[in-house]
């Protein structure tokens, strides 16, 4: 009986051998596979950005907002050497771009301006659009009512937002 439990023994601890060389050839393989493994990395601009560019990205939005904000005082500069006499001298324009959607405000500007006025209200729009996007922005996502209308006070453009007015300057 003895030597059979020798024998007994001798049968596992070649089983045992033999399962051992299995599983080291196996994760050699797999750790192999891995390596020359050419998954693609997606879209890189969605990877993680090192740490060190973070200064130079914070230097490029503050930047880029006082580039708008030069915008809006520019348009606005314009805007305010027309004296508001008539209101139907005077239109209004969505102006900007809010995070979740739609227009950060509105401004009253005269319509013969209209052709120098325009183009830089939807070059702010489309450059707040863009700043939002790449640094990922957030807002209130409060829906900015269109104004009902324009009056003139005090020589300056009005907006008219149901039964409130709101000084355009």
């Amino acid at each position: 009986m003895g030597f059979i439990f020798k024998k007994g023994l001798i049968f596992v601890s070649a089983i045992k051998t033999k399962m051992k060389n299995f599983l080291l050839i196996a994760i050699a393989l797999l750790s192999f596979n891995a390596c020359q493994s050419k998954k693609s990395l997606g879209d890189v601009d969605t990877l993680p950005k090192d740490i060190a560019l973070k200064p130079d990205n914070l230097i490029l939005q503050q930047e880029q907002k006082l580039a708008m904000s030069a915008l809006i005082k520019e348009i606005e500069s314009r805007i305010q050497t027309v004296t508001c006499d008539d209101a139907a001298d005077w239109e209004f324009t969505a102006i900007g771009a809010k995070p979740c959607g739609g227009p950060s405000s509105y401004i009253a500007y005269p319509k013969k301006l209209a052709g120098e006025i325009l183009p830089k209200v939807a070059d702010l729009t489309a450059k707040q659009m863009a700043f939002n996007k790449k640094y990922g922005m957030m807002s209130d996502c409060h829906f900015v009512p269109e104004p009902t209308g324009i009056e003139c006070r005090d020589g300056k453009a009005v907006l008219v937002k149901g039964s409130s007015v709101t000084i355009a300057e």
